[in-house]
């Protein structure tokens, strides 16, 4: 009788230390899946900004009077406002873009970007964005 009493205890405390051992295991994939995971998505990061730091470079290349007008577009109303004659016109034009729907000016940054080559810096700011709403890994996080 005690030597079943005996077997059933040692019996009982094997069971635990191989429950215990089990969890260890379980753990220990979870972080190896989750290091995986992370150095996936860090391979993944790298890929796509050498791929748009590549695009940068053949639209900085490329350059032609496409670059010229739009910088006209950009500076030569921030030049007219300090010219008296023609700041209430620059006001006006401005109180005029208020009306342009909101889909354009999506359009009109993406011309900016492509045409200016800030395709790599874009991408850093939406992904840094994307990993701060989604509750993800932080830049800092992805960097280590």
């Amino acid at each position: 009788m005690i030597s079943a009493i005996a077997n059933l205890i040692t019996g009982g405390i094997d069971a635990y230390k191989q429950h215990g051992i089990n969890q260890a295991n379980e753990l220990k994939r979870q972080d190896e899946l989750k290091q995986e995971q992370h150095i996936a998505k860090v391979k993944r990061l790298q890929s796509g900004d050498e791929k748009a730091a590549d695009l940068d470079r053949v639209s900085l290349k490329e350059r032609g009077l496409k670059d010229e007008f739009i910088l006209l577009v950009v500076f030569v109303p921030l030049i007219l406002s300090f010219i008296p004659d023609y700041a209430a016109y620059v006001r006006e034009g401005f109180n005029a873009l208020k009306f342009v729907p909101e889909y354009y000016w999506y359009i009109v940054g993406a011309v900016v970007i492509d045409t200016f080559g800030f395709r790599s810096m874009v991408r850093y700011i939406l992904e840094f964005f994307s990993f701060q709403f989604s509750g993800g890994m932080k830049s800092d996080e992805i960097k280590n």
